[in-house]
């Protein structure tokens, strides 16, 4: 979820709401995307298999690839976030400096 306005226009309030919306849907990617594909990659290895006695080396990368593609996005949203974090921290700090 990107802004629409540069973060150093938009007011503390704004940036707070931004954050707290980028913080549910990183949690939606990780319940929605990860974890399904972690469990899916970890029911293909384990050593009680629950689909196939022996899955093939191809179903095992496919997953593999999958976790792979849904974990990077993952960390691209939580750079975002970490970003929009900072923004907030750096605009309360200027709030409190204008105040004093």
């Amino acid at each position: 979820m990107k802004l629409e306005k540069p973060a150093k226009r938009m007011t503390l309030r704004e940036l707070l709401t931004h954050a707290e919306k980028c913080s549910r849907d990183l949690l939606d990617h990780y319940q929605g995307n990860v974890l399904p594909h972690t469990a899916e990659f970890r029911d293909l290895n384990r050593p009680v298999r629950r689909r196939s006695h022996y899955p093939t080396l191809m179903a095992m990368q496919n997953a593999l690839n999958m976790l792979e593609e849904a974990s990077s996005e993952g960390m691209e949203r939580t750079n975002y976030l970490l970003e929009q974090l900072q923004s907030i921290r750096e605009s309360a700090s200027r709030e409190v400096a204008n105040r004093i």
